[in-house]
């Protein structure tokens, strides 16, 4: 985008909550990161990520903006604050891409620091999935209902115990994400 044209959107973004949110949901559509532990949106572009970012945060959804190192340049943006997830799916609605609507329901519904299961239930689980197929950690976080670090404390659990160990990568994940797309089983 030309930095006219930013500026025109970002004014009429901050006058009109549907368009800054229609704005949002497409930044997190194009260059969104929706992860098993949140939301993010980054832009090479510092300006770009900055007007984003006055969006998100007259809404009332942005963590501090920040720049972070890639490869050999830096990227510029934030994340969603997670009490505002919900509110921002609510207003975004369904996505088109389904994996990524999975996740950000996901997101959006869970509850933090309530135990679903007895002492030991979400272990068992997760090794009676594990032992019918290899998955990822966001494929057992979406089956098991609970957060991306309760799903990555049990499997480091699970793993010194040597009940579980890492058989090779998920092809099918999405180009960013191939780097973490370890596929655990079951030993």
């Amino acid at each position: 985008m030309q930095d006219e044209n930013q500026s025109k959107l970002l004014k009429f973004s901050l006058a009109n909550k549907k368009i800054a949110v229609a704005v949002l949901g497409q930044a997190i559509l194009d260059e969104g990161g929706i992860g098993a532990s949140g939301i993010s949106i980054f832009y090479t572009y510092k300006e770009e990520a900055l007007h984003l970012w006055k969006i998100a945060d007259s809404l009332g959804y942005a963590n501090p903006f920040r720049k972070k190192k890639h490869r050999n340049h830096h990227h510029y943006g934030f994340g969603i604050k997670a009490s505002k997830v919900r509110e921002l799916y609510a207003r975004i609605g369904p996505l088109p891409n389904p994996v990524k609507d999975m996740v950000i329901r996901h997101l959006a519904n869970r509850k933090p620091n309530i135990n679903l299961r007895a002492t030991g239930g979400t272990k068992k689980l997760m090794l009676q999935l594990l032992r019918q197929k290899p998955m990822t950690v966001l494929q057992l976080m979406l089956r098991l209902g609970v957060g991306a670090s309760t799903t990555r404390r049990q499997l480091r659990n699970l793993r010194k115990q040597g009940l579980v160990e890492i058989s090779g990568r998920y092809q099918e994940a999405f180009e960013r994400s191939r780097r973490t797309a370890h596929l655990w089983k079951a030993t």
